[in-house]
């Protein structure tokens, strides 16, 4: 199976490339070079230019960013082009949008609504080698510069391996799965205090550097509802613990700085 990859060589989406070719499928990773897809007959073209089997939609502005009102619109685009050739469509979305108050969740909740009968993949907090933003990171780096790591008292996450979830959206698009997919792990939940203590212990790192806020409003303090019992059913199993993940995080914040 041909499948285009927008967003192929983000974070998630170049983890998803790696695990559509473990597969046995032929992956073809899209990003801004290749076009803008906010812009009129962009997705269009692409479509017409590499004839995919499959699309997995996973460019997006991520939360912080101005553009964050572009992800709705370009969802959308991307979902027409892929409906009016017959085209199956795996759309990236959030847990997030299950709770929380924010305009990233706001953004990927419109984003469902325009994508029509697509198979839904709510990711839920992935991380791992590649992502430059997002807790696990950001506390990795903090901690190997000696610098405050702040954690927001009471929230408490689920955290589950890039890697891990590639596989599973790897898994949904070779049996052309469709409905709404829960993505990620809901069996180790930290508080995020923890995670920072062990950021510290892999960095050797003395603990007194972190520091306890009170959450900002938006964000749920813990995420409810996540169901990956389906998932389950299809043989995906999370393979990577907290610690051996964050492990190989480090390493490539390591090797990357």
């Amino acid at each position: 199976m041909r499948v285009l990859v927008t967003g192929g060589r983000g974070f998630i989406g170049a983890h998803v490339c790696e695990a559509l070719v473990a597969a046995g499928h032929e992956a073809v990773p899209l990003g801004r070079a290749e076009g803008d897809l906010a812009g009129p007959g962009v997705a269009e073209r692409l479509l017409e230019e590499n004839a995919p089997d499959a699309v997995v939609h996973l460019a997006g502005v991520m939360p912080g960013d101005e553009r964050i009102l572009q992800n709705a619109p370009i969802a959308g685009l991307v979902a027409e082009a892929c409906r009016e050739r017959g085209i199956p469509l795996f759309h990236g979305s959030t847990t997030s949008v299950y709770s929380d108050d924010t305009p990233y969740a706001e953004s990927k909740r419109l984003s469902e609504e325009l994508v029509g009968d697509a198979t839904i993949l709510r990711f839920h907090f992935p991380y791992g080698p590649g992502q430059r933003r997002g807790a696990i990171p950001g506390m990795l780096r903090q901690a190997l510069a000696g610098e405050p790591i702040v954690v927001y008292r009471g929230w408490e996450r689920s955290f589950c391996f890039v890697g891990d979830a590639a596989t599973a959206v790897a898994t949904l698009v070779d049996r052309s799965e469709r409905g709404e997919w829960d993505i990620g792990r809901e069996d180790d939940r930290r508080m995020l205090l923890e995670v920072a203590q062990l950021a510290c212990a892999l960095t050797g790192t003395d603990e007194s550097s972190i520091e306890v806020s009170e959450p900002p409003e938006g964000p749920a303090l813990v995420l409810e509802g996540l169901d990956t019992d389906r998932l389950r059913s299809l043989g995906w199993r999370p393979e990577v613990g907290l610690e051996e993940g964050m492990a190989a995080t480090l390493a490539w914040l390591r090797a990357s700085a």
